[in-house]
């Protein structure tokens, strides 16, 4: 897990105001979370943190690309995402399983770990249906011989 310490912020050693950090994050990344559907992709990661002495507030944006598969044909494809996300941390102990956009962190750390919190959010950044773009034609970009397959599969019935 060391290749992930690149993307914790130790929070202590800023003063109360505005910190900006960028990370990137790129196949290396991907391998550590073993269930995921992502394996490639380069992804540029803006965090903006703003300290204060009850709180946290990390703006994190996501921009880049990533190979998704297609739902329709099966083929990868890189899949472009651009999206922000806020997360506050707050000081104590509290369940951040119930508070989506909150993590906790007791209070003797000093540093809080956004590796997962920016998988996720890159995960969240993708379409729920995932297909080729169209061509500059206005036709799928879906690999026509896998489609035509596929519809040979289908078994109509009568009903």
């Amino acid at each position: 897990m060391a290749r992930l310490n690149a993307y914790r912020i130790q929070f202590y050693s800023f003063g109360n105001g505005v910190h900006e950090f960028d990370f990137e994050v790129d196949e290396s990344f991907f391998a550590f979370f073993e269930d995921s559907e992502l394996e490639k992709g380069k992804v540029d990661v803006h965090v903006v943190m703003n300290k204060t002495d009850q709180r946290l507030q990390f703006d994190i944006s996501v921009h880049g690309m990533v190979e998704v598969i297609c739902d329709w044909c099966l083929e990868g494809f890189e899949q472009e995402i651009d999206r922000s996300y806020t997360l506050f941390g707050k000081f104590g102990e509290g369940n951040s399983e119930e508070e989506y956009d909150v993590v906790w962190i007791p209070h003797n750390s000093h540093e809080v770990d956004l590796a997962n919190y920016i998988f996720e959010y890159i995960v969240l950044s993708l379409p729920m249906k995932k297909v080729h773009p169209a061509g500059e034609n206005g036709e799928t970009g879906c690999n026509e011989d896998m489609l035509d397959r596929l519809d040979d599969m289908v078994v109509y019935t009568d009903e």
